[in-house]
Parts: C-alpha cells; sequence; structure tokens
C-alpha cells in the first residue's frame, strides 16, 4: 500500500510539474520548400537557428567539424531527376546534407542516409559525394540561418546557404537540352508531327541556343509555308541575319511587319523596326 502511493504521489508531482512548464516556441523553426528547376523540381527540409550575438562560423558552428547544416535533424535535400551539383552528378532521390565549414573552404557532403538527428549517426561509407566550394562575404547580415534558390535560368539555379555575413552559393544544373533534344527529334522525325508550331518552336529553339543554324532555317521555312505567321517571318529574319544574308533578312523582315501591321500586333511592329534599323547599317541601307 505504501508503494503504491510512494508511486501515486510521483506521477501526481510529474503530472503537475509537466502542466507548470510554459508551452514555448522552438529557437530553431523548421522549413520546407520546394522549387522548380527545368523540368524537375528540388526540396529541402531543415531547421533555421540564429545567431543571437552569438559568433557563428568558427564559433557556434565550428571550422574543420561536420555540421548538419541546419539545426535539429540533419538538414535534407530531393532532386526529382537527375541533376548536377556543382558539376557533380547526382542522381533523383533524397539525401542529407552536410557540410565542413572553413574559414576558406568548405566541404559540401551530399550523404545517402536521411533520417538522422544532427549528424550522430553519420558514417562516411554512406557518402554519395563529396566536394568543395569557397563561400563569399554576404551582401547584407543574415540573422537566422537560410537556405533559398536564386538565380534561376531554363536549366539551372543557384543554391545558396546564408547565414551571419556568409554566403556559399551551389550550381545546380537540370538535363534540360537533352530533354528537348530528344522531344524534337522524337516528334519531328519519328512521329512525323506536321503542325506550323512544332517546327517554329524547334527552329527557335535551335535559333536561341546556338545549335545547326541550318536546320533552324530549314524548320522556320516549313513553318512559314504552313502558316502566315509575323513571329513566323520574323524569326527566319533573325536566322537570315545571324547567316550573314542581311538583303534577305530585310526582305523577310518587311514581309514580317506588312503582316504584323494587317494584324495590328504593335509589339512585333516595334521589335522589327529595331532590327532593321540594326540590320540597315549591314548592307548600306537606311
Amino acid at each position: 500500500m505504501k508503494s503504491f502511493v510512494k508511486v501515486f504521489a510521483i506521477a501526481l508531482l510529474y503530472s503537475v510539474s509537466v502542466k507548470a512548464q510554459l508551452n514555448l516556441p522552438p529557437a530553431s523553426t523548421d522549413a520546407t520548400f520546394k522549387q522548380q528547376i527545368g523540368f524537375g523540381e528540388m526540396e529541402v527540409k531543415y531547421s533555421r537557428p540564429s545567431a543571437r550575438g552569438r559568433v557563428i562560423f568558427g564559433g557556434l558552428v565550428p571550422f574543420g567539424e561536420m555540421w548538419r547544416t541546419g539545426a535539429h535533424d540533419a538538414t535534407t535535400i530531393r532532386f526529382s531527376e537527375a541533376v548536377k551539383l556543382n558539376g557533380n552528378d547526382i542522381p533523383a532521390g533524397t539525401y542529407s546534407f552536410f557540410t565542413i565549414p572553413n574559414q576558406n573552404e568548405w566541404t559540401i557532403v551530399i550523404n545517402k542516409a536521411t533520417e538522422m538527428h544532427g549528424s550522430s549517426d553519420y558514417t562516411q561509407d554512406q557518402d554519395l559525394v563529396r566536394f568543395v566550394a569557397k563561400p563569399e562575404k554576404s551582401a547584407r547580415y543574415y540573422e537566422t540561418f537560410t537556405i533559398e534558390v536564386n538565380d534561376l535560368s531554363k536549366e539551372e539555379a543557384g543554391l545558396f546557404l546564408l547565414w551571419e555575413n556568409t554566403q556559399l552559393k551551389l550550381t545546380i544544373k537540370m538535363n534540360v537540352d537533352e530533354k528537348v533534344m530528344a522531344e524534337i527529334n522524337d516528334r519531328i522525325n519519328v512521329k512525323k508531327e506536321d503542325r506550323a508550331s512544332l517546327f517554329y518552336q524547334s527552329s527557335a529553339y535551335y535559333f536561341n541556343n546556338n545549335k545547326d543554324l541550318k536546320q533552324a532555317y530549314a524548320w522556320v521555312q516549313v513553318a512559314n509555308s504552313k502558316s502566315q505567321d509575323a513571329g513566323y517571318l520574323q524569326l527566319k529574319a533573325k536566322i537570315e541575319a545571324a547567316m550573314d544574308d542581311y538583303a534577305s533578312a530585310l526582305k523577310t523582315l518587311e514581309a514580317s511587319t506588312d503582316l504584323a501591321t494587317t494584324k495590328k500586333l504593335d509589339q512585333v511592329i516595334a521589335a522589327n523596326e529595331k532590327l532593321r534599323a540594326e540590320w540597315a547599317t549591314k548592307t548600306g541601307k537606311k
């Protein structure tokens, strides 16, 4: 009976103690974000500690030691498609994201184990890749540790780690060009699709990405034979100019402007006028 009373009293005391504790927000908040890059998507999950007057790198985060790249559980990064991270091949999947900061150089560690609290269960034999990157001074002070994606293009993005006065940028590259080229080949050469817009888009992709100009020209001619479009004619003129045939380019551009005037396409007309003024100097015409 005495044992029961003792156990009951301890349980009651614990219950009162728990209830007496204040419900406070965590010192480091959790964050998750997704970002589309090219045809793929990346997702980052991490916790965000704040400086609160402390020295961060070389202090709170010691130089030369493995860092979870955040707080609480190890930071994870997921790619829906294979990417190159600073030139390193990363297959589609989810990985833990560790760093080893130093004053002039950081080691980036992408590890295949994803269920870790901090780096307590980290083992190097699970590393997918390690590489080095150089930190820089950030443009402003970051009180709270931040991971963000910026500098986006059609197939690349910058992954930034930002805290205190330090930033580290990594480059993510998706394999967009190979996929677009494969689709063009499949739809034009294999499936034999016969739409003007497909030939125009394929021509524009070749032209805008410095590929085979002769092929781009052949496709834009097909597009123009199938549809009367001021934009199609404008692209044909641009390709002719790129092939140094400015006389033909000016003639094609005039046809594009005439059609755009009929259809009241003011933006096309304005763009054509800028091109005409530029190309006229190449032939001596004004």
